[in-house]
């Protein structure tokens, strides 16, 4: 159990700070609109979890290492069953626009932020809905064949990466403590035996990635509405 809690708090607190670049915090910014993807490096520690998901779909080692993983779950923790997981998942969210209203500012005004909140959702359930029911993967516990990717995590890290994004000049400390719960939604599938370990990290990385995807594309239709005020996107 030490490896998989050793895992988690790496990808749940590491991968963010190396997602986070090297940012400066501007008081006030030029009148500049950005549409260039986020820089590739940013992309690095999603795009492995992801590319490990896959891969362990089929390699040997890494589909011995999602049964290991489970069956210690399970011998250790044989009762464990919660629903936590089913609103936890939204917890950055809540947050995000919680902080927004408590007059916290980030990058994005209210309207903007629903708008992006909700390219960002599409483009992640659309994702991982189309791979669920193409991999067809059993899950753990024999319930269905949607195992990958994981959706709550996925949910959970694409909400993780908007709160990032919307406060990561402005209040840097709290714009990382999404990942948090994002982290905790992922290895509590795992504790429910729903999900293995290459569903949970395919799903914090279709996640991240989807989000980011979104504030591009965004700052891409909507190039209009962001002349007043300069936007990063990374």
């Amino acid at each position: 159990m030490k490896k998989l809690f050793i895992l988690f708090i790496w990808f749940c607190l590491g991968s963010q700070f190396l997602l986070a670049q090297t940012e400066q915090v501007n008081g006030f910014k030029l009148v500049t609109y950005n549409t260039k993807l986020s820089q590739p490096k940013s992309y690095l520690i999603p795009a492995v979890f992801t590319v490990y998901g896959f891969i362990a779909l089929s390699d040997n080692a890494l589909r011995n290492l999602n049964i290991t993983t489970r069956n210690e779950i399970v011998e250790d923790h044989p009762n464990f069953k919660t629903s936590v997981d089913n609103y936890l998942q939204f917890s950055p969210t809540v947050a995000t626009f919680a902080l927004k209203l408590a007059g916290i500012h980030g990058e994005h005004n209210n309207w903007q932020s629903v708008r992006l909140y909700a390219e960002s959702t599409l483009l992640m359930g659309l994702t991982t809905y189309a791979i669920k029911n193409t991999a067809q993967e059993l899950r753990p516990d024999g319930s269905d064949h949607h195992s990958f990717p994981s959706g709550h995590t996925a949910t959970a890290f694409a909400a993780a990466e908007m709160m990032r994004q919307e406060f990561k000049n402005t209040n840097p400390i709290i714009s990382y403590t999404g990942y948090l719960a994002a982290g905790a939604t992922g290895a509590i599938r795992m504790y429910n035996n729903k999900h293995y370990l290459g569903d949970v990290l395919a799903g914090a990385g279709i996640g991240i990635i989807t989000t980011k995807a979104a504030y591009w594309l965004d700052h891409k239709l909507f190039k209009f509405s962001y002349q007043k005020r300069g936007s990063n996107i990374d």
